[in-house]
């Protein structure tokens, strides 16, 4: 115990520089922002459209947590920007949208309503309500907690490695959702465990409270892949996109070797499948580009990998072969049913052809099947690698 508080005496100056530090807000919490200065006067604090403008106008405001679910993030930007709207309320099966409704394009940049909609995903699919004000809490948790758990919540505070701490990973949904408002603050009011110290003589209630709340904005799209039955499309390094970056995650180029993939991209590929797997993300099939380094990516992350030649990059192909492939890709994006979920390894310019969207290095895109060669974009997210 006694080298334990002089270890803890001798980084008070870190804890001191650490509080200076502010993290980049997670997006539901810059969301919550906006929601909370335009959106809550109609749609009320729980989104449900009771807000006080809507009722002092009459104004039919939708009720946000029964509908967010089954649209896309690209529905929902053509909703709140007010472009395209007309034809996203056509093809959804929730009728119009109410013209009451502003048309937020000249308020918000895309960026802005990117996180709103991220806030909208938090509400209409969490189970705790926000108790405290996660501004005072995002403070409050900068201050004191991120020495710790991390800048972003994560888990990976300065102390991991100088005493050996392996604290709660807030980001990840699959250990926060299981403890309650209640218990989640009564750990940081009375500590738990061996290294969880008491604050009940620095914060009070309402502060903990606060931070709680916070806690729960660290929310991320994983909870939802808990739930199973989405498709994950995840972008292979070829050498069509990037030569170089390529050549340093293949041993053999010619993809003639038993094993191709460099020890470097083993490390990236299994980094990317433990993320998955620490958030308790099921996984019913790996599909994958014939090429060898898809394939061999694959199965480092997850253990399996079946090749499909509809996969293969769509580049340089004949133009009736390259819409064959993309019908054949689309069908089985569309068509999936599963407890777990479908994961999808290709290249850029299927990518493209699925969203109109470049899927950067180090990020994922979640479509959710409604049926044959149809489904909705969920989103595109980052991984930590």
């Amino acid at each position: 115990m006694k080298i334990l508080t002089q270890s803890l005496a001798s980084i008070l100056l870190l804890i001191t520089l650490a509080s200076n530090v502010f993290a980049a807000a997670s997006p539901a919490f810059e969301g919550r922002k906006l929601y909370v200065s335009h959106c809550l006067i109609c749609h009320g604090i729980d989104g449900k459209g009771n807000g006080p403008l809507a009722r002092k106008m009459g104004i039919n405001a939708e009720d946000l947590t029964a509908t967010i679910r089954s649209r896309s993030d690209i529905a929902l930007m053509k909703i709140i920007s007010g472009e395209g709207r007309e034809n996203v309320a056509d093809e959804s099966g929730h009728g119009q949208i109410s013209n009451d409704m502003p048309k937020w394009k000249d308020v918000f940049s895309n960026d802005q309503i990117s996180t709103l909609i991220a806030y909208l995903r938090f509400l209409s699919t969490s189970k705790h309500t926000l108790t405290g004000d996660p501004e005072l809490g995002m403070e409050l948790y900068q201050k004191y907690c991120s020495i710790c758990h991390g800048r972003d919540g994560d888990g990976k505070g300065v102390l991991i490695n100088l005493i050996g701490l392996k604290p709660i990973d807030h980001t990840n949904p699959a250990r926060t959702d299981k403890i309650s408002n209640e218990d989640l603050a009564r750990s940081i009011l009375e500590g738990k465990g061996r290294f969880m110290p008491a604050w009940r003589d620095i914060l009070n209630q309402g502060e903990v409270n606060g931070i709680v709340s916070y806690i729960r904005l660290l929310y991320q799209v994983w909870g939802k892949l808990e739930e199973g039955g989405f498709v994950i499309v995840l972008r292979s390094p070829t050498m069509d996109t990037n030569e170089d970056s390529t050549r340093s995650l293949l041993k053999d180029t010619s993809c003639g070797s038993a094993e191709n993939i460099s020890k470097m991209g083993k490390t990236q590929a299994v980094s990317i499948g433990k993320q998955f797997k620490s958030r308790g993300v099921p996984i019913d099939k790996v599909l994958t580009s014939p090429h060898c380094l898809a394939k061999e990516t694959a199965d480092s992350a997850f253990g399996q990998a079946e090749t499909a030649e509809y996969l293969a990059s769509t580049n340089n192909l004949p133009e009736d072969q390259k819409e064959s492939y993309e019908t054949q890709l689309e069908r089985q994006i569309g068509s999936f049913s599963g407890k777990g979920n479908l994961v999808i390894l290709t290249h850029e310019s299927n990518i493209n052809a699925l969203t109109f969207q470049t899927l950067k290095k180090g990020y994922f895109l979640v479509l959710m099947p409604i049926g044959e060669n149809e489904y909705e974009e969920v989103g595109i997210y980052k991984l930590n690698i």
